[in-house]
Protein backbone atom coordinates (compact mmCIF):
# COMPACT_ATOMS: atom_id res chain seq x y z
CA UNK A 1 0.00 0.00 0.00
CA UNK A 2 1.39 3.39 -1.00
CA UNK A 3 0.61 5.26 2.18
CA UNK A 4 2.36 8.39 0.94
CA UNK A 5 -0.47 9.23 -1.45
CA UNK A 6 -3.02 8.67 1.31
CA UNK A 7 -1.24 11.02 3.66
CA UNK A 8 -0.81 13.74 1.05
CA UNK A 9 -4.50 13.92 0.30
CA UNK A 10 -5.29 14.71 3.93
CA UNK A 11 -2.50 17.19 4.60
CA UNK A 12 -3.64 20.77 5.14
CA UNK A 13 -1.58 23.29 3.14
CA UNK A 14 0.49 25.66 5.27
CA UNK A 15 -1.19 28.62 3.56
CA UNK A 16 -4.66 27.46 4.62
CA UNK A 17 -4.41 27.19 8.38
CA UNK A 18 -8.14 27.81 8.84
CA UNK A 19 -9.16 24.73 6.88
CA UNK A 20 -10.42 21.96 9.23
CA UNK A 21 -8.03 19.10 9.77
CA UNK A 22 -9.32 15.54 9.37
CA UNK A 23 -10.14 14.06 12.77
CA UNK A 24 -8.97 10.65 13.90
CA UNK A 25 -12.57 9.41 13.98
CA UNK A 26 -12.86 10.45 10.31
CA UNK A 27 -9.85 8.31 9.48
CA UNK A 28 -11.26 5.40 11.46
CA UNK A 29 -14.47 5.75 9.49
CA UNK A 30 -12.51 5.53 6.25
CA UNK A 31 -10.55 2.50 7.38
CA UNK A 32 -13.82 0.70 8.22
CA UNK A 33 -14.62 0.59 4.51
CA UNK A 34 -11.20 -0.49 3.28
CA UNK A 35 -11.62 -4.28 3.76
CA UNK A 36 -14.88 -4.38 1.77
CA UNK A 37 -13.44 -2.23 -1.06
CA UNK A 38 -10.02 -3.86 -1.35
CA UNK A 39 -9.46 -5.64 -4.69
CA UNK A 40 -12.87 -4.46 -5.94
CA UNK A 41 -13.25 -2.58 -9.22
CA UNK A 42 -14.47 1.02 -9.20
CA UNK A 43 -15.28 2.62 -12.56
CA UNK A 44 -14.93 6.39 -12.29
CA UNK A 45 -16.45 8.47 -15.11
CA UNK A 46 -15.40 12.13 -15.10
CA UNK A 47 -17.23 14.87 -16.99
CA UNK A 48 -14.96 16.65 -19.44
CA UNK A 49 -15.88 20.09 -18.10
CA UNK A 50 -14.17 19.24 -14.80
CA UNK A 51 -10.78 18.63 -16.36
CA UNK A 52 -10.04 22.35 -16.53
CA UNK A 53 -11.45 23.37 -13.17
CA UNK A 54 -9.09 24.40 -10.34
CA UNK A 55 -9.99 21.41 -8.15
CA UNK A 56 -9.26 18.78 -10.79
CA UNK A 57 -5.78 17.98 -9.50
CA UNK A 58 -7.30 17.25 -6.08
CA UNK A 59 -9.78 14.90 -7.73
CA UNK A 60 -6.93 12.98 -9.33
CA UNK A 61 -5.18 12.82 -5.97
CA UNK A 62 -8.32 11.19 -4.59
CA UNK A 63 -8.05 8.62 -7.38
CA UNK A 64 -4.48 8.00 -6.23
CA UNK A 65 -5.78 7.43 -2.70
CA UNK A 66 -8.16 4.78 -3.96
CA UNK A 67 -5.43 2.94 -5.79
CA UNK A 68 -3.16 3.15 -2.73
CA UNK A 69 -5.91 1.33 -0.80
CA UNK A 70 -5.72 -1.57 -3.29
CA UNK A 71 -8.94 -0.56 -5.03
CA UNK A 72 -8.80 -1.30 -8.77
CA UNK A 73 -9.71 1.88 -10.63
CA UNK A 74 -10.80 2.27 -14.24
CA UNK A 75 -11.10 5.83 -15.55
CA UNK A 76 -13.59 6.94 -18.19
CA UNK A 77 -13.82 10.55 -19.27
CA UNK A 78 -16.27 12.65 -21.22
CA UNK A 79 -15.40 15.46 -23.63
CA UNK A 80 -18.70 17.19 -24.43
CA UNK A 81 -17.45 20.53 -23.14
CA UNK A 82 -14.19 20.32 -25.11
CA UNK A 83 -15.98 19.27 -28.30
CA UNK A 84 -18.37 22.20 -28.10
CA UNK A 85 -15.51 24.60 -27.40
CA UNK A 86 -13.41 23.38 -30.33
CA UNK A 87 -16.43 23.43 -32.65
CA UNK A 88 -17.04 27.05 -31.68
CA UNK A 89 -13.47 27.99 -32.52
CA UNK A 90 -13.65 26.23 -35.89
CA UNK A 91 -17.13 27.49 -36.73
CA UNK A 92 -18.49 23.95 -37.04
CA UNK A 93 -22.17 23.17 -36.44
CA UNK A 94 -22.22 19.93 -34.49
CA UNK A 95 -24.78 17.30 -35.42
CA UNK A 96 -24.68 16.22 -31.73
CA UNK A 97 -22.25 16.63 -28.85
CA UNK A 98 -22.99 13.80 -26.44
CA UNK A 99 -22.24 10.63 -28.38
CA UNK A 100 -25.89 9.65 -28.47
CA UNK A 101 -27.38 11.44 -31.48
CA UNK A 102 -26.18 11.54 -35.08
CA UNK A 103 -22.46 12.08 -35.56
CA UNK A 104 -21.69 13.32 -39.08
CA UNK A 105 -18.19 13.32 -40.57
CA UNK A 106 -17.39 16.90 -39.58
CA UNK A 107 -18.59 16.35 -36.00
CA UNK A 108 -16.52 13.16 -35.79
CA UNK A 109 -13.40 15.02 -36.89
CA UNK A 110 -13.89 17.69 -34.22
CA UNK A 111 -14.74 15.04 -31.62
CA UNK A 112 -11.65 12.93 -32.27
CA UNK A 113 -9.34 15.95 -32.05
CA UNK A 114 -10.93 17.25 -28.85
CA UNK A 115 -11.01 13.82 -27.20
CA UNK A 116 -7.40 12.98 -28.03
CA UNK A 117 -6.21 16.34 -26.74
CA UNK A 118 -8.14 15.72 -23.57
CA UNK A 119 -6.74 12.21 -23.28
CA UNK A 120 -3.21 13.52 -23.64
CA UNK A 121 -3.73 16.13 -20.91
CA UNK A 122 -5.28 13.58 -18.56
CA UNK A 123 -2.40 11.18 -19.09
CA UNK A 124 0.07 13.96 -18.33
CA UNK A 125 -1.75 14.87 -15.11
CA UNK A 126 -1.86 11.26 -13.95
CA UNK A 127 1.80 10.73 -14.80
CA UNK A 128 2.66 13.79 -12.72
CA UNK A 129 1.11 11.99 -9.75
CA UNK A 130 3.33 8.97 -10.50
CA UNK A 131 0.32 6.85 -11.34
CA UNK A 132 0.91 4.11 -13.93
CA UNK A 133 -1.79 4.49 -16.59
CA UNK A 134 -2.54 3.18 -20.07
CA UNK A 135 -5.07 4.21 -22.71
CA UNK A 136 -7.00 1.11 -23.69
CA UNK A 137 -8.80 0.10 -26.87
CA UNK A 138 -10.75 -2.60 -25.03
CA UNK A 139 -14.07 -1.55 -26.57
CA UNK A 140 -15.29 -3.46 -29.60
CA UNK A 141 -17.99 -1.32 -31.20
CA UNK A 142 -20.26 -1.19 -34.21
CA UNK A 143 -22.22 1.62 -35.85
CA UNK A 144 -25.43 2.46 -34.02
CA UNK A 145 -27.22 2.27 -37.36
CA UNK A 146 -30.62 3.71 -38.16
CA UNK A 147 -32.86 4.65 -35.25
CA UNK A 148 -36.36 6.06 -35.78
CA UNK A 149 -35.55 6.51 -39.45
CA UNK A 150 -32.36 8.51 -38.77
CA UNK A 151 -28.93 7.19 -39.74
CA UNK A 152 -26.63 7.97 -36.80
CA UNK A 153 -23.60 7.64 -39.11
CA UNK A 154 -20.43 7.73 -36.97
CA UNK A 155 -22.13 7.19 -33.61
CA UNK A 156 -21.17 3.83 -32.16
CA UNK A 157 -22.60 1.27 -29.79
CA UNK A 158 -20.48 -1.05 -27.66
CA UNK A 159 -20.62 -4.66 -28.80
CA UNK A 160 -18.34 -6.12 -26.14
CA UNK A 161 -15.60 -5.18 -23.69
CA UNK A 162 -12.26 -6.97 -23.74
CA UNK A 163 -12.29 -7.62 -20.01
CA UNK A 164 -9.21 -9.83 -20.17
CA UNK A 165 -6.97 -7.02 -21.38
CA UNK A 166 -8.36 -4.68 -18.73
CA UNK A 167 -7.84 -7.33 -16.06
CA UNK A 168 -4.17 -7.64 -17.05
CA UNK A 169 -3.68 -3.90 -16.59
CA UNK A 170 -5.47 -3.87 -13.24
CA UNK A 171 -3.46 -6.83 -11.98
CA UNK A 172 -0.29 -4.91 -12.81
CA UNK A 173 -1.58 -1.86 -10.84
CA UNK A 174 -2.00 0.10 -14.06
CA UNK A 175 -5.08 2.33 -14.34
CA UNK A 176 -6.88 1.83 -17.66
CA UNK A 177 -8.11 5.06 -19.25
CA UNK A 178 -11.00 4.77 -21.69
CA UNK A 179 -11.89 7.71 -23.96
CA UNK A 180 -15.40 7.98 -25.46
CA UNK A 181 -14.23 6.55 -28.79
CA UNK A 182 -14.28 3.07 -30.23
CA UNK A 183 -13.17 1.21 -33.35
CA UNK A 184 -15.18 -1.25 -35.36
CA UNK A 185 -14.02 -4.37 -37.21
CA UNK A 186 -13.23 -2.34 -40.33
CA UNK A 187 -11.01 0.09 -38.45
CA UNK A 188 -13.52 2.95 -38.49
CA UNK A 189 -13.53 5.37 -35.55
CA UNK A 190 -16.91 5.86 -33.85
CA UNK A 191 -18.08 8.34 -31.23
CA UNK A 192 -19.40 6.93 -27.94
CA UNK A 193 -21.23 8.29 -24.93
CA UNK A 194 -18.96 8.23 -21.86
CA UNK A 195 -21.78 7.28 -19.44
CA UNK A 196 -22.59 4.28 -21.63
CA UNK A 197 -18.89 3.33 -21.71
CA UNK A 198 -18.75 3.40 -17.90
CA UNK A 199 -21.74 1.09 -17.59
CA UNK A 200 -20.54 -1.47 -20.14
CA UNK A 201 -17.06 -1.59 -18.60
CA UNK A 202 -18.48 -1.93 -15.08
CA UNK A 203 -20.71 -4.82 -16.10
CA UNK A 204 -17.88 -6.61 -17.91
CA UNK A 205 -15.54 -6.31 -14.91
CA UNK A 206 -18.19 -7.09 -12.29
CA UNK A 207 -17.45 -3.72 -10.70
CA UNK A 208 -18.62 -2.89 -7.19
CA UNK A 209 -19.34 0.72 -8.06
CA UNK A 210 -19.68 3.29 -10.81
CA UNK A 211 -18.94 6.84 -9.72
CA UNK A 212 -20.14 9.55 -12.07
CA UNK A 213 -18.15 12.68 -11.21
CA UNK A 214 -20.42 15.30 -12.70
CA UNK A 215 -20.45 19.06 -13.24
CA UNK A 216 -23.30 19.33 -10.72
CA UNK A 217 -25.21 17.13 -8.31
CA UNK A 218 -28.79 15.91 -8.12
CA UNK A 219 -31.12 17.92 -5.90
CA UNK A 220 -34.60 17.83 -4.42
CA UNK A 221 -37.19 20.46 -5.40
CA UNK A 222 -36.07 22.64 -2.47
CA UNK A 223 -32.46 22.60 -3.68
CA UNK A 224 -31.20 20.21 -1.02
CA UNK A 225 -29.03 17.22 -1.92
CA UNK A 226 -30.81 14.12 -3.10
CA UNK A 227 -29.06 11.43 -1.07
CA UNK A 228 -30.31 8.19 -2.59
CA UNK A 229 -32.59 6.66 -5.20
CA UNK A 230 -33.85 3.20 -5.97
CA UNK A 231 -33.68 2.00 -9.55
CA UNK A 232 -37.40 2.68 -9.98
CA UNK A 233 -37.06 6.20 -8.55
CA UNK A 234 -34.10 6.98 -10.82
CA UNK A 235 -36.05 5.84 -13.88
CA UNK A 236 -39.07 7.90 -12.90
CA UNK A 237 -36.93 10.99 -12.37
CA UNK A 238 -35.32 10.47 -15.76
CA UNK A 239 -38.73 10.24 -17.41
CA UNK A 240 -39.96 13.44 -15.75
CA UNK A 241 -36.95 15.39 -17.07
CA UNK A 242 -37.36 18.20 -14.57
CA UNK A 243 -35.78 21.53 -15.49
CA UNK A 244 -33.39 21.55 -12.52
CA UNK A 245 -31.58 18.52 -13.97
CA UNK A 246 -29.81 19.15 -17.26
CA UNK A 247 -29.25 16.63 -20.03
CA UNK A 248 -25.95 15.61 -18.45
CA UNK A 249 -27.55 14.58 -15.14
CA UNK A 250 -30.48 12.95 -16.91
CA UNK A 251 -28.02 10.77 -18.80
CA UNK A 252 -26.48 9.64 -15.51
CA UNK A 253 -29.89 8.82 -14.08
CA UNK A 254 -30.68 6.74 -17.16
CA UNK A 255 -27.41 4.83 -17.22
CA UNK A 256 -27.15 4.58 -13.45
CA UNK A 257 -30.53 2.86 -13.27
CA UNK A 258 -29.53 0.56 -16.13
CA UNK A 259 -26.26 -0.39 -14.41
CA UNK A 260 -28.00 -1.30 -11.16
CA UNK A 261 -30.66 -3.26 -12.99
CA UNK A 262 -27.98 -5.29 -14.76
CA UNK A 263 -25.95 -6.08 -11.67
CA UNK A 264 -23.79 -3.15 -10.45
CA UNK A 265 -24.68 -2.85 -6.73
CA UNK A 266 -24.08 0.88 -6.35
CA UNK A 267 -23.93 3.87 -8.67
CA UNK A 268 -22.89 7.25 -7.26
CA UNK A 269 -23.40 10.69 -8.79
CA UNK A 270 -21.24 13.35 -7.16
CA UNK A 271 -20.70 17.04 -7.77
CA UNK A 272 -17.09 17.21 -8.94
CA UNK A 273 -16.80 20.89 -8.06
CA UNK A 274 -16.91 20.06 -4.34
CA UNK A 275 -13.64 19.53 -2.49
CA UNK A 276 -12.87 15.87 -1.72
CA UNK A 277 -16.30 14.85 -3.06
CA UNK A 278 -15.05 11.48 -4.27
CA UNK A 279 -13.62 10.32 -0.94
CA UNK A 280 -16.44 11.86 1.10
CA UNK A 281 -19.00 10.00 -0.99
CA UNK A 282 -17.28 6.64 -0.77
CA UNK A 283 -16.03 6.61 2.81
CA UNK A 284 -19.06 7.71 4.80
CA UNK A 285 -22.50 6.21 5.33
CA UNK A 286 -24.44 9.15 3.89
CA UNK A 287 -21.86 10.59 1.49
CA UNK A 288 -22.15 13.94 -0.27
CA UNK A 289 -23.75 12.92 -3.56
CA UNK A 290 -26.58 10.69 -4.77
CA UNK A 291 -26.45 6.92 -4.65
CA UNK A 292 -28.59 4.73 -6.88
CA UNK A 293 -28.89 1.30 -5.33
CA UNK A 294 -30.13 -2.04 -6.56
CA UNK A 295 -30.49 -3.78 -3.21
CA UNK A 296 -31.53 -2.85 0.32
CA UNK A 297 -28.93 -0.20 0.99
CA UNK A 298 -30.91 0.84 4.05
CA UNK A 299 -33.05 -1.44 6.13
CA UNK A 300 -34.93 -1.36 9.40
CA UNK A 301 -34.81 -4.64 11.29
CA UNK A 302 -35.50 -6.04 14.72
CA UNK A 303 -32.68 -5.44 17.18
CA UNK A 304 -30.52 -8.32 18.34
CA UNK A 305 -28.70 -8.89 21.59
CA UNK A 306 -25.46 -8.22 19.73
CA UNK A 307 -26.74 -4.69 18.94
CA UNK A 308 -26.89 -3.61 22.58
CA UNK A 309 -23.33 -2.16 22.80
CA UNK A 310 -23.90 -0.15 19.60
CA UNK A 311 -27.28 1.11 20.86
CA UNK A 312 -25.80 2.27 24.15
CA UNK A 313 -22.89 3.96 22.38
CA UNK A 314 -25.18 5.71 19.87
CA UNK A 315 -27.57 7.08 22.48
CA UNK A 316 -25.08 8.04 25.18
CA UNK A 317 -24.76 11.73 24.28
CA UNK A 318 -28.53 12.22 23.88
CA UNK A 319 -29.08 10.63 27.27
CA UNK A 320 -26.50 12.99 28.78
CA UNK A 321 -28.29 15.94 27.13
CA UNK A 322 -31.64 14.76 28.59
CA UNK A 323 -33.10 14.27 25.13
CA UNK A 324 -33.56 10.57 25.91
CA UNK A 325 -34.45 8.84 29.16
CA UNK A 326 -31.27 7.32 30.64
CA UNK A 327 -31.12 3.56 30.01
CA UNK A 328 -28.49 1.11 31.10
CA UNK A 329 -27.17 -1.74 29.00
CA UNK A 330 -29.11 -4.19 31.16
CA UNK A 331 -32.36 -2.24 30.73
CA UNK A 332 -32.01 -2.26 26.96
CA UNK A 333 -31.04 -5.93 26.98
CA UNK A 334 -34.14 -6.80 29.03
CA UNK A 335 -36.47 -5.25 26.44
CA UNK A 336 -34.42 -5.91 23.30
CA UNK A 337 -37.42 -7.54 21.60
CA UNK A 338 -39.13 -4.14 21.56
CA UNK A 339 -36.22 -2.40 19.80
CA UNK A 340 -35.56 -1.97 16.09
CA UNK A 341 -32.49 -0.67 14.27
CA UNK A 342 -31.99 1.39 11.09
CA UNK A 343 -28.86 0.32 9.22
CA UNK A 344 -26.96 1.89 6.36
CA UNK A 345 -24.67 -0.59 4.63
CA UNK A 346 -24.68 -2.71 7.79
CA UNK A 347 -23.85 0.18 10.16
CA UNK A 348 -26.49 1.14 12.79
CA UNK A 349 -27.42 4.81 12.44
CA UNK A 350 -30.75 4.97 14.27
CA UNK A 351 -33.13 3.06 16.48
CA UNK A 352 -36.46 3.05 18.24
CA UNK A 353 -38.65 0.85 20.41
CA UNK A 354 -42.35 0.05 20.63
CA UNK A 355 -43.69 -0.92 24.06
CA UNK A 356 -47.27 -2.15 24.32
CA UNK A 357 -49.75 -1.87 27.19
CA UNK A 358 -52.98 -3.87 27.51
CA UNK A 359 -55.82 -1.92 29.10
CA UNK A 360 -59.38 -3.03 29.71
CA UNK A 361 -60.81 -1.00 26.82
CA UNK A 362 -57.88 -0.69 24.44
CA UNK A 363 -54.35 -1.71 23.60
CA UNK A 364 -51.84 1.17 23.54
CA UNK A 365 -48.39 1.34 21.99
CA UNK A 366 -45.63 3.72 23.06
CA UNK A 367 -42.90 4.83 20.70
CA UNK A 368 -39.77 5.13 22.82
CA UNK A 369 -36.07 5.67 22.42
CA UNK A 370 -36.33 7.23 18.94
CA UNK A 371 -32.83 8.20 17.91
CA UNK A 372 -30.86 9.08 14.76
CA UNK A 373 -27.13 9.74 14.76
CA UNK A 374 -26.27 13.43 14.63
CA UNK A 375 -24.34 12.94 11.37
CA UNK A 376 -27.45 11.47 9.72
CA UNK A 377 -30.10 13.95 10.77
CA UNK A 378 -32.39 15.84 8.37
CA UNK A 379 -32.34 13.07 5.80
CA UNK A 380 -35.74 11.54 6.50
CA UNK A 381 -34.51 8.74 8.76
CA UNK A 382 -36.64 9.85 11.71
CA UNK A 383 -39.79 9.70 9.59
CA UNK A 384 -38.91 6.21 8.40
CA UNK A 385 -38.38 4.98 11.95
CA UNK A 386 -41.69 6.45 13.15
CA UNK A 387 -43.52 4.94 10.18
CA UNK A 388 -41.96 1.57 11.01
CA UNK A 389 -43.08 1.94 14.64
CA UNK A 390 -46.64 2.69 13.51
CA UNK A 391 -46.61 -0.47 11.42
CA UNK A 392 -45.41 -2.54 14.39
CA UNK A 393 -48.09 -1.06 16.63
CA UNK A 394 -50.80 -1.92 14.11
CA UNK A 395 -49.48 -5.48 13.80
CA UNK A 396 -49.82 -5.81 17.58
CA UNK A 397 -53.45 -4.70 17.44
CA UNK A 398 -52.92 -1.26 18.98
CA UNK A 399 -55.38 1.56 18.28
CA UNK A 400 -53.18 4.47 19.32
CA UNK A 401 -49.48 5.28 19.46
CA UNK A 402 -48.17 7.63 22.14
CA UNK A 403 -44.79 9.31 22.36
CA UNK A 404 -43.12 11.32 25.11
CA UNK A 405 -40.67 14.05 24.16
CA UNK A 406 -38.89 16.92 25.85
CA UNK A 407 -37.13 18.35 22.80
CA UNK A 408 -38.50 16.82 19.59
CA UNK A 409 -42.25 17.29 20.05
CA UNK A 410 -42.44 19.68 17.08
CA UNK A 411 -41.14 16.89 14.85
CA UNK A 412 -43.94 14.58 15.99
CA UNK A 413 -46.55 17.30 15.53
CA UNK A 414 -45.51 18.87 12.25
CA UNK A 415 -44.04 15.92 10.36
CA UNK A 416 -45.68 12.80 11.75
CA UNK A 417 -49.27 13.89 12.53
CA UNK A 418 -49.20 13.49 16.32
CA UNK A 419 -51.21 15.77 18.60
CA UNK A 420 -50.16 17.09 21.99
CA UNK A 421 -52.35 15.75 24.75
CA UNK A 422 -52.13 15.44 28.55
CA UNK A 423 -50.66 12.67 30.70
CA UNK A 424 -54.09 11.18 31.38
CA UNK A 425 -53.90 9.66 27.87
CA UNK A 426 -51.11 7.38 29.04
CA UNK A 427 -51.80 3.85 30.25
CA UNK A 428 -52.02 3.74 34.04
CA UNK A 429 -48.73 1.91 34.55
CA UNK A 430 -46.96 4.30 32.20
CA UNK A 431 -48.54 7.31 33.90
CA UNK A 432 -47.02 6.26 37.22
CA UNK A 433 -43.53 6.14 35.68
CA UNK A 434 -44.17 9.50 34.00
CA UNK A 435 -45.07 11.16 37.31
CA UNK A 436 -42.05 9.67 39.08
CA UNK A 437 -39.58 10.77 36.39
CA UNK A 438 -40.11 14.51 36.87
CA UNK A 439 -39.09 15.11 33.24
CA UNK A 440 -42.36 16.89 32.42
CA UNK A 441 -42.23 15.53 28.87
CA UNK A 442 -44.79 16.54 26.27
CA UNK A 443 -47.27 13.73 25.69
CA UNK A 444 -48.23 13.17 22.06
CA UNK A 445 -50.76 10.79 20.59
CA UNK A 446 -51.69 9.48 17.17
CA UNK A 447 -54.72 7.41 16.27
CA UNK A 448 -53.69 4.50 14.07
CA UNK A 449 -55.88 3.94 11.04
Amino acid sequence: MHTGSFARSYRVPETDINKPIARFEDLRGILRYVPQFRQRVFVIAIDGALLHQPGFSSLLQDVAVLQSLNIEVVLVFGARSQIRMLAGKRGVNLSSDDGMGRTDAETLEISVEAIMRQCNELMADLTALELPVAVSNALAVHPAGVIDGLDLEYTGRIERVDKDSLAVLLKADIIPVLPPLGYDGRGATLRLNSDAVAVEVALALNAAKIIFVSEAGLTNTDGSRLAQLSVAEAREMYKRKEARHDVNLLSKLRYGALACQEGVPRVHIVDGSQDEALLAELFSNEGVGTMIHADDYQQIRKALASDVPALVSMMQQSMEEAALVPRTRDQIQARIKDFFVLETDGNPIGCGAVHTYDEETRKVAELACLFVRRSHKNLGHGQRLVAYAEGLAKQRGCEVLVALSTQAFRFFEEKMGFQVTDPTSLPAVRREKYDRSGRNSKVLIKVLK
